[in-house]
Parts: structure tokens; sequence; C-alpha cells
């Protein structure tokens, strides 16, 4: 099984995805749209992974509309398919959910585990994890909630064979910091209260890969 990576800015990279794909031999390919790389027909994908970017999924740009019906056709076609960030919202807006304002959740903060996302996943009630919006999603029609936080309960939903996650679990000790790094000013206003040297400190918890891999593998071999 081969693993597409759509990445959508230089900074926000598969981060710990790719050590997922390491460990199960899968082939992982990267389409770099900020280097202007095409998108791929849904035939040719497997496994369909949309990472985040700083662009709103309400943007004109045509390249989204492309890349919503790439999305669209692979969950259609019941290949797995896992979004963050702009990814979740992009896969959200596909199947006819809206994209809004929330209030701005950069840095680390707690998010809950749905009773369906606890039954299902068998997976903790509660992570410390990176969040980086001002966006978020409602949920699209026949779309389940898995994840909430305090200020936005749309953190995370499955829908068929795809996820979408709202929050970052890809993100590594070295990734942060390209993420800080190059987005640094987008930090002013959120709710989390941090700063960017406070959000750039935070080691990632070790259970947040542990989760990752878990909504990896449940996509691939689902129940």
């Amino acid at each position: 099984m081969k693993i597409t990576v759509i990445q959508h800015v230089a900074f926000e990279t598969p981060g710990a995805i790719t050590k997922w794909a390491q460990l199960h031999n899968y082939p992982l390919e990267v389409i770099r749209i900020f280097a202007e790389q095409p998108l791929p027909p849904a035939a040719a994908v497997d496994f369909l992974v949309v990472l985040g970017g700083p662009m709103s999924a309400n943007d004109p740009e045509e390249w989204l509309v492309q890349e919503r019906a790439l999305i669209k056709a692979v969950v259609a076609d019941n290949k797995p398919m896992f979004g963050i960030c702009l990814g979740a919202q992009q896969l959200a807006k596909a199947f006819h959910a809206q994209i809004v304002s929330t209030p701005k959740e950069v840095g680390w903060g707690k998010i809950q585990t749905t009773t369906l996302g606890q039954e299902r996943l068998q997976i903790a009630p509660q992570y410390e994890v990176l969040h980086w919006h001002g966006e978020g999603f409602t949920l699209p029609e026949n779309g389940q909630r898995l994840f909430a936080s305090q200020f936005w309960k749309n953190q995370g939903f499955c829908l068929k064979r795809a996820l979408g996650l709202q929050f970052h679990l890809e993100t590594t000790k070295e990734t942060l910091q390209g993420v800080v790094a190059n987005d640094a000013a987008f930090v002013q206003g959120s709710v989390l209260n941090q700063d960017a040297t406070q959000i750039a400190l935070q080691v990632p918890p070790v259970k947040n890969q542990q989760l990752l891999f878990t909504l990896l593998d449940a996509l691939v071999t689902p129940k």
C-alpha cells in the first residue's frame, strides 16, 4: 500500500506519519502543492493523507476545489483518507459541511475523546495536543464526532474510511520548531494563552504518536 501525502507548505510536513509508514514498509509519496506538483488521480491513490496549511478551505483557489474532488473520490471508493487541520476541513467541506471561524486555538491544549471514540478505538479519554487554527468544521452528514475541546466541539470525526482531525498528532520535536519559526505571528490572540517560545519548548507527548499510529492502523484495517 502506497501512502500519498498532500503537503501544502514547506514547514508542515508528514512528521511522525513518515515513521508509521516506515514501520509498515509502506512507500510514501509526497505531493508538494507549494512546488506546483500536480494532484494524482483518485485511481492512483491507495491511502490519501492531506496535511495542514495557513490557507482556508473557503479560499477560491482552483487547486483547493480540485483537492476536495480528489478527497471525495477517494472516500467514495472506500479507500482510507486522513486529514489534518486544513486537510480535515477539506474533507468536511467535500461532504457539504461548513468551514467557520472558531476561537483561535494555537498552542498546546487538551482534547477529549467522545464515548464513541473510546469504544470504537479503545483510546484514552483525554490528550494534550498541538492546536494551530482559527477556523473549524461543522460535522458533515453521516460524520461521527470522535474528539472535542473546551473551545470547539468538532475536533475530529470519522466518515466511512476517512478521518479528519483539527489538531496535530503528526508533530515531532523537530517539526514543531519549523512550524513555530515560520508561523509565530499566528500565535497572537490564541485562547490557549501561550507564546511562541512556550509552544516550541513543549515536547510532544509519546502518547500522541501512539494515538496517531492507532488511528492510522484503524484506517488500514477497519473493524
